[in-house]
């Protein structure tokens, strides 16, 4: 398999910051171990030329950026993983320059279900899931190339546990999938009774998923995560039931993983995924 590792080092429109340190970091955690797996590499990198970068319109170029990469991906055959700081970029470039019918497996400590209208931090990555859902900054999303709302009954959201009030309210009357932590550490197949009306998915993870007990991703992280154990399972479980047409990975924050703990989960994401 020929796969492309993108790198996309931008946290909320700043380039090389905070979240944006961990993309590098992944990216050649994986790149070392993927000859050892049968696979090659192309490493690749977005940058946009923001003179005065701000959160909104620097993270939609980012976007826009990310979707030609991903086309140009599948346009030489390579699998796209695509490492980011924040989830609107994975997610919305990937999505858009796959050009597919897809539906989105989403994991996350965060619902990322918010609008403008909800949201009580105004943090953009927090509506990340409704702009996947074509549900808030329709003109700026309909601007990156190949970009289609997914409907909510194509969408899971897994390991969410810090959601917002009103965002609960939304995520309660939608038809998006909710999976619990709790629900993903039984030792049988969670996914059995959520199952897509698809056959390939675009596979989101925001590494805080995880729980902070075993490695802190970033500051945003919040107690009742996922295990890498229960991860690997749940990994395990969409592959078999799903085709994974590329991945997202994001918001590593390196210096709140002072032992490193986190690039290896990362590799063992991919090698479950592309083996």
């Amino acid at each position: 398999m020929k796969t492309c590792l993108l790198s996309v080092p931008y946290d909320s429109g700043h380039h090389r910051k905070r979240l944006a340190a961990g993309p590098p970091i992944l990216i050649d955690a994986v790149a070392q171990q993927l000859p050892a797996w049968g696979h090659s590499a192309r490493k690749a990198e977005v940058f946009v030329d923001a003179p005065f970068p701000t959160e909104v319109t620097t993270s939609f170029a980012v976007a826009h950026a990310v979707a030609e990469q991903v086309a140009e991906a599948k346009r030489q055959g390579e699998f796209p993983i695509v490492f980011t700081g924040n989830c609107n970029a994975a997610a919305l470039g990937t999505l858009s320059g796959l050009q597919e019918d897809l539906g989105v497996i989403w994991f996350d400590c965060h619902g990322d279900f918010n609008t403008p209208e909800t949201t009580i931090g105004g943090y953009l990555d927090g509506m990340a899931l409704s702009i996947v859902a074509g549900q808030c900054w329709t003109q700026l999303a309909e601007s990156i190339p190949g970009y289609a709302p997914v409907a909510e009954d194509k969408i899971i959201l897994a390991g969410a546990r810090d959601v917002d009030a009103l965002e609960a309210h939304r995520l309660a009357t939608s038809a998006v999938r909710l999976i619990t932590p709790a629900t993903l550490a039984q030792p049988e197949n969670a996914f059995d009774d959520f199952t897509l009306p698809v056959h390939a998915v675009y596979l989101h993870l925001d590494l805080d998923v995880l729980d902070p007990d075993y490695a802190q991703v970033n500051e945003y992280s919040a107690p009742g995560g996922l295990s890498p154990e229960t991860l690997y399972h749940a990994i395990d479980s969409i592959r078999r039931r799903y085709t994974i047409a590329g991945v997202g990975i994001t918001a590593y924050d390196p210096s709140l993983d002072p032992n490193t703990r986190i690039p290896e989960v990362a590799v063992e994401v991919i090698k479950r995924i592309v083996s």
